[in-house]
């Protein structure tokens, strides 16, 4: 009787203390077979927020935090990885898409939905092992407040041996401006 008590108390304290995020990434066991992420169109109440890594192939975790959430910790949206797309043959760009999406849920880019007017946050981050050695970049966060029916890019770049992370405007095709330059 002891020892069933003492396991069933161990079972709800380790479930008790996964993690101080929330995570609604997708996974295999949720979501199925993804070979992309879903898309979101901004309307009048609400702006576009798109997540993209470039400069490197390491994958990266995206979370945000809205501030009418009445839970304050950040909420895990997913990874990303550049896929090469304009840089190698297209054909190779999407077979990796294709492979990263349907095996490890890593895209080429998350899309999500914030408030209009409301502050927005945006945490970035990557690290793990590459051939040889390992690396470790971020968190880096972004907070901005987003516009009505706009359309925002947070880029996490892998710059040199560091990273940034930049919040940009792309509402206008082929234009993007730096938001809290």
């Amino acid at each position: 009787m002891k020892l069933s008590r003492l396991l069933l108390s161990i079972i709800l304290t380790l479930t008790g203390c996964h993690s101080n995020v929330r995570d609604s990434s997708p996974s295999l066991l949720k979501n199925g077979l993804q070979l992309q992420q879903r898309t979101v169109t901004p309307d009048t109440q609400h702006a576009k927020v798109i997540m993209r890594a470039t400069g490197y192939t390491y994958p990266v975790e995206f979370s945000v935090r809205r501030a009418s959430d009445p839970d304050r910790r950040m909420e895990v949206l997913g990874t990303v990885v550049d896929s090469g797309r304009g840089k190698v043959l297209g054909w190779i760009a999407k077979v990796s898409e294709a492979a990263n999406s349907a095996t490890f849920k890593h895209f080429p880019q998350l899309e999500t939905q914030a408030n209009a007017d409301e502050s927005f946050e945006v945490s970035g981050r990557s690290n793990g092992m590459g051939t040889g050695n390992t690396y470790s970049c971020g968190p880096l966060n972004s907070t901005f407040t987003p516009e009505r029916s706009t359309v925002y890019l947070v880029e996490f770049q892998f710059a040199g041996q560091g990273c940034e992370q930049h919040v940009y405007d792309v509402t206008r095709p082929g234009q993007r401006t730096l938001i809290g330059a």
